[in-house]
């Protein structure tokens, strides 16, 4: 059998054993409706509140401000599409994820620019907006942005802002954002919880203005309607807890990671297009000069390494990630680059991906 090395941890994490545990173990005991008044549901509400009251602790917030959602994608949805002036512009940059921009778009969009670096440039805007957005780590090249000056912008408008924080927690500090923000998105499975879990930290201050996307029902004090699963929810909140917890580890051990397998892959002399000093420290997104990204993904797959073009929500797009082409590359060195994203493993392993990587591009380059 091929030996594989896993370098998309940007697209999903694998499920961390205790957090599965955690998740069978609420499934199999908590059965009923957490909205149904008898024993069973009862049950099964006390286990999705003392999830709540976990989340809670963890990301030091209220209880009442801990909302679950199904993906980091509704959440982003939910408030784009219910959070601010709704008949005024959302203000944002080509940093974000398609579930924020796609849901802007009917809003319509006012953009900042982006530097080199793959960073927003927050300023006052001269159209009229009713929201702010900035991502808190941009998912293909990991570039950490300026939340604090997106703040000082919503502040002078008057606007809320949203933070999406889906590839953050775990990995870098987070309490700058839950501490400006209106409203700030986490997903589960980019945290070591099962797919269809996520979190959507809406601050007490902004519900009273919030249209709810999905309705139907009281659930989540109908901030969201939808019979949420108790044991997603706990699973949720105990990944979400270790990454509070190991915070630091876990960078140590991505960075070591990253760093090893940058050295084995370069042979092959890619460009470096990820900010190494300012971003996340599980990601780096390289540019091949001499080969078209779309055709080095599958030929690394069968090789063995899996990774990436750019987020997993827009990887079947003709296109590169828009961040890039907003960072001065041009479609042709767009094409060229692809996404590695680490969890932490062996520094070994990963400098032998690296090598198998830089194989693949001499390979396909003498071609």
């Amino acid at each position: 059998m091929t030996e594989r090395w896993y370098f998309d941890h940007n697209a999903a994490t694998p499920v961390r054993p205790e957090v599965l545990e955690r998740f069978l173990e609420v499934e199999q005991r908590a059965l009923g409706n957490s909205a149904s008044l008898h024993a069973e549901g009862r049950a099964a509400r006390a286990v999705l509140e003392e999830a709540r009251a976990e989340i809670a602790v963890a990301l030091d917030v209220a209880p009442d401000e801990v909302i679950f959602v199904g993906s980091g994608t509704e959440a982003n949805n939910a408030i784009v599409e219910g959070l601010g002036d709704r008949d005024a512009k959302v203000l944002l940059a080509d940093v974000e994820h398609p579930s924020v921009t796609e849901a802007a778009a009917r809003r319509g969009v006012v953009r900042w620019p982006v530097d080199a670096s793959g960073a927003a440039v927050p300023a006052l805007p001269e159209e009229l907006c009713g929201l702010v957005c900035l991502v808190h780590a941009q998912s293909e090249v990991g570039t950490l942005q300026p939340v604090e000056a997106a703040a000082e912008v919503a502040t002078a408008l008057g606007v809320p802002l949203h933070v999406d924080a889906s590839q953050s927690l775990g990995r870098v500090d987070v309490s700058a954002a839950l501490r400006l923000a209106a409203a700030v998105t986490f997903s589960g499975h980019k945290l070591g919880a099962p797919k269809g879990g996520a979190v959507l930290v809406l601050r007490r201050r902004a519900q009273a203005a919030f249209t709810a996307l999905l309705v139907g029902g009281g659930h989540e004090r109908g901030l969201r309607a939808g019979t949420p699963s108790p044991a997603l929810a706990a699973a949720t909140a105990r990944a979400v807890t270790l990454a509070a917890l190991e915070r630091a580890a876990r960078a140590r051990a991505m960075l070591a990671e990253r760093s090893a397998f940058l050295e084995g892959v370069a042979a092959c002399a890619p460009r470096v297009v990820t900010p190494l000093a300012n971003a996340l420290p599980n990601t780096v997104m390289l540019g091949f000069p001499a080969v078209d990204g779309r055709l080095l993904l599958p030929a690394l797959d069968l090789a063995g390494v899996a990774a990436s073009h750019g987020s997993a929500c827009s990887s079947g797009a003709p296109t590169p990630p828009p961040v890039l082409r907003a960072m001065g590359l041009t479609e042709d060195e767009a094409r060229r680059c692809v996404r590695f994203s680490f969890g932490g493993g062996s520094p070994a392993d990963a400098r032998r991906g690296g090598e198998r990587v830089a194989e693949v591009v001499a390979r396909l380059s003498a071609r």
